[in-house]
């Protein structure tokens, strides 16, 4: 009996050798809500049901089960909201690449982006999809193909495109 039980030691570094691989993530949260501060002001929050992080070959960060990142401005309220059924943040990169179901909200404005790819440049700060879009507000539709825009929603290029405007007194609505 004496012999059984010594063959029974786990050495966690032996496990690790043992199970880890190249695919394996340095690093897994589940129900993550993660806020980001600079100087004492909440920047951003990041709120998903799983994050992945590898380290190598480059620091990059998955949410195969999708996100929310909420943006505030330094009155601490929401300003935009970026929602994905899939991301990945490349950090070495300064992206964020999104898919399936991305919805891009500018909540002082009132405006809402729609696409199935989006990738953010944060630091360019700019904003960008080849695939179809649907962007709306009170006043405007649009629906293309390919668009760019700064990360406010200020300035757009919009190819092979639409517009609805919308009349919202009597509810006339003209397309061009």
């Amino acid at each position: 009996m004496f012999f059984l039980g010594l063959g029974c030691e786990n050495d966690l570094e032996n496990i690790k050798k043992i199970t880890a691989t190249d695919k394996t993530p340095d690093q897994v949260t589940n129900g993550l809500h993660s806020i980001y501060s600079d100087s004492g002001l909440v920047v951003y929050e990041i709120i998903a049901n799983r994050m992945e992080l590898f380290e190598k070959p480059s620091q990059t960060t998955y949410f195969k089960d999708g996100f929310t990142v909420n943006y505030y401005d330094k009155n601490s309220q929401i300003i935009s909201t970026l929602k994905a059924n899939y991301a990945e943040i490349k950090e070495s990169e300064n992206l964020i690449v999104c898919r399936n179901n991305v919805i891009f909200t500018n909540h002082e404005k009132h405006q809402t982006l729609k696409t199935e790819e989006l990738f953010w440049d944060k630091k360019l700060k700019k904003v960008r999809t080849s695939k179809n879009f649907f962007v709306e507000s009170p006043t405007i539709e649009a629906r293309g193909v390919g668009l760019e825009t700064d990360e406010t929603f200020n300035q757009y290029k919009m190819y092979n495109f639409s517009l609805t405007y919308k009349d919202t007194t009597n509810g006339f609505s003209e397309t061009k």
